[in-house]
């Protein structure tokens, strides 16, 4: 059989269900590199918005951007790159309700409905799991009394309410000198403290929560309009977690990103 590529099957617009939405609302980033509260945050699928009456598609769309009108266009911006004044659309549904639709079957003909934006629904491959730590026990005794301890760690750490207690319990008890990590863990870490979840899980039932997915992207945006970690944790009263131990002692840490990173956290 011959390959075909499959047609994109735009949505009929003429239907009530758009015909009836209200435009996308827009507000103003506050300051460069921060989007507003609110905002939109872009999916894997084709994703259309309503403008002044007529719907339509934010071209080159990616996962974990924010859409900004410029000049009666959209464009899809990563919440670091936005400026002051950028307005950003808003709105935390997909179905018309915000003047926002996800088209999660553009290459289907009929309307079933599917699971839509799997990235967002149940456990990640990354959730944490116990094995025999007394080996590492015995090392971390033995390192405390006789060198440094340099942790290097994946945001798995913060993703059960034991292990992210565990952590911090070993910094404030001394066995930990320094931390290399992505911004991962810190994001994830300080999302466990302020909504009580962990990539959009309850940090202890690890059971998805409505809007969920948008929590890290929260709180990403948050830090970034405090202007440090620090700062954040100050300003939100920040009693638990990694980066709060790793702050009150003093104990340095290094973070970095990747080449789809959600943040940077700035410092």
């Amino acid at each position: 059989m011959t390959f075909k590529l499959p047609a994109y099957v735009a949505p009929d617009f003429k239907e009530p269900l758009f015909a009836n939405a209200p435009d996308v609302k827009f507000a103003p980033a506050e300051i460069d590199g921060a989007a507003p509260l609110n905002f939109h945050a872009t999916s894997i699928f084709p994703e259309y918005y309503k403008v002044n009456g007529e719907w339509k598609l934010a071209i080159e769309s990616r996962m974990d951007c924010v859409v900004s009108l410029r000049d009666e266009a959209l464009a899809v911006v990563e919440p670091r790159n936005l400026k002051k004044g950028d307005l950003v659309a808003l709105g935390r549904t997909e179905n018309c309700e915000d003047g926002i639709f996800l088209h999660s079957n553009p290459f289907l003909s009929d309307s079933s409905e599917r699971e839509i934006f799997g990235f967002r629904h149940g456990r990640s491959r990354e959730t944490a799991f116990s094995m025999d730590y007394d080996n590492l026990y015995s090392l971390l005794r033995h390192e405390k009394e006789n060198g440094f301890i340099l942790w290097v760690m994946g945001p798995a750490f913060a993703f059960d309410y034991d292990a992210r207690r565990a952590m911090q319990a070993l910094a404030d008890a001394g066995f930990v000198n320094g931390l290399l990590a992505g911004n991962a863990l810190a994001t994830h870490d300080m999302e466990a403290g302020y909504f009580k979840t962990a990539l959009g899980q309850d940090i202890y039932t690890q059971q998805a929560v409505r809007n969920g997915h948008y929590h890290h992207l929260d709180l990403i945006n948050r830090v970034r309009l405090a202007g440090s970690i620090e700062a954040f944790l100050e300003e939100s009263n920040a009693s638990n977690g990694i980066m709060y131990s790793l702050v009150k002692n003093n104990i340095p840490y290094v973070l970095t990103g990747s080449i789809r990173d959600d943040g940077p956290l700035p410092g």
